[in-house]
């Protein structure tokens, strides 16, 4: 989780706030200098449209949308789709190519199974056999994609698309969109840990974003990071989980596995140009765990931060490319960068 906060330094200029619930989860808009005549009243409810707009495309939790009625479709000839749709789904196919897998948009029906869905939850951990019947419906090579006119193939009717993994950012990158089309700057958003920011904040610094300790127990500032111009994401392990008999089973599922991941790794921030795509990084990041995570982050350039537990500690650390974002936001390497102890 990743949370925004204003610098330090000379008397902030006015900032509209506005924010509230969308996707399960909670957004938040900070506007500095807004243009004349712009009130936070006003850009609510347009802010809420369009997060109702995306909520219609893309969530399964609303049996109406768009994404929910393609699951319900057993057809495994094309079917249409809306070209919104289909882009998200064609960066989530990006990524499980890119990961060999990790990172899967069919993994729902192991999402649902394990709890972490829109379906009722599991009464306590499922059977080696659920987790085989629910693997069998899972597969990003399962899914084909036609760009012209848009649609999409099943090779299963019973295929089960979830993008959770990218909605937070996609929706990060929808209000963004429509903020600039409205002349404003300067600004913050944040869909639960998914933000976009532009410009500079009421201090006239670079946004500043807390990245949490990964710590389920409590709330606390690992470190901030400072964006501008940059889109930022965090998955982590460490606030939607149960627990049973003793043991920890988060909700970032590794659909090779068929179970929730369980390694030393906390939490994954992943700073980029578009949201959508930073979101979908981080949960794949996270999947592929401490070794494999920094070493593909390294490989594809991606600006990312890992913490990783640590016996009763924590340590963080950087990718090369992460480095260099900080870098170009004015934080040099001497400013609390923690290189990747691999160098």
């Amino acid at each position: 989780m990743s949370l925004a906060l204003l610098g330090c330094g000379q008397q902030p200029d006015p900032v509209l706030e506005l924010g509230g619930p969308t996707m399960g989860t909670y957004y938040s808009v900070k506007v500095a200098r807004a243009p004349a005549g712009i009130t936070a009243d006003q850009l609510q409810p347009k802010v809420a449209a369009v997060l109702d707009a995306v909520v219609a495309e893309i969530s399964t939790y609303d049996e109406t949308s768009e994404l929910s009625r393609l699951n319900r479709n057993p057809s495994t000839e094309w079917i249409p789709v809306s070209e919104n749709l289909l882009a998200v789904i064609a960066e989530g196919q990006r990524i499980a190519k890119l990961t060999g897998g990790a990172f899967d948009i069919t993994i729902g029906p192991l999402v649902n199974l394990w709890g972490f869905g829109p379906e009722a939850p599991h009464d306590g951990v499922p059977s080696e056999a659920e987790i085989r019947a629910a693997k069998m419906r899972v597969g990003w090579e399962k899914l084909e994609l036609r760009a012209s006119p848009p649609a999409v193939r099943k090779a299963r009717g019973d295929l089960y698309i979830d993008l959770s993994a990218l909605g937070e950012g996609y929706g990060a990158d929808r209000v963004a969109a429509w903020l600039d089309a409205q002349g404003i700057t300067d600004y913050m958003v944040a869909v639960a840990g998914a933000i976009r920011a532009k410009g500079l904040n009421a201090k006239r610094e670079p946004w500043a974003i807390a990245i949490e300790q990964p710590m389920p127990d409590r709330r606390a500032v690992h470190r901030i990071i400072p964006i501008s111009n940059r889109a930022l994401s965090t998955s982590g392990d460490y606030r939607n989980f149960f627990e049973k008999d003793g043991k920890h089973y988060s909700h970032e599922i590794d659909p090779k596995t068929g179970a929730p991941v369980d390694r030393k790794l906390g939490s994954v921030t992943v700073i980029g140009a578009v949201g959508m795509v930073v979101d979908g990084w981080a949960t794949a990041l996270m999947v592929l765990g401490d070794q494999a995570g920094p070493a593909l982050a390294d490989a594809q350039g991606l600006a990312a931060y890992f913490i990783v537990r640590d016996g009763d500690g924590i340590r963080g650390f950087g990718s090369r490319s992460f480095e260099d974002v900080l870098a170009v936001a004015g934080v040099g390497d001497h400013a609390a960068v923690n290189r990747d102890p691999r160098q």
